[in-house]
């Protein structure tokens, strides 16, 4: 059992013999809970994002990025206006 002080504003450090065996390193975060009567800890697992190629897509002259936006709303919406897109060389 080891046993550490709480300072000012709640902190305390875990000991060595609670850190290795749970694999908790610097910048790893900790779910706390009081429950019956016991504060528990649980590491935090972060997700682990896959990636994956998106490329542009060239609409009436814009490029725009798939899921960006709906491509018949932003039709509809622009061709309701009266928008015309005119493109011009630079």
């Amino acid at each position: 059992m080891s046993a550490t002080a709480v300072r000012k504003k709640r902190q305390t450090t875990l000991p060595a013999e609670v850190c290795d065996p749970a694999g908790i390193e610097v910048g790893d975060q900790i779910d706390w809970r009081f429950e019956e009567g016991e504060i528990r800890g649980r590491k935090l697992i972060a997700e682990v994002a896959t990636a994956s190629t998106v490329r542009p897509v060239l609409y009436q002259g814009f490029w725009m990025m798939p899921g960006e936006v709906d491509v018949d709303r932003l039709s509809d919406a622009l061709h309701g206006a009266g928008f015309q897109p005119s493109i011009q060389s630079v």
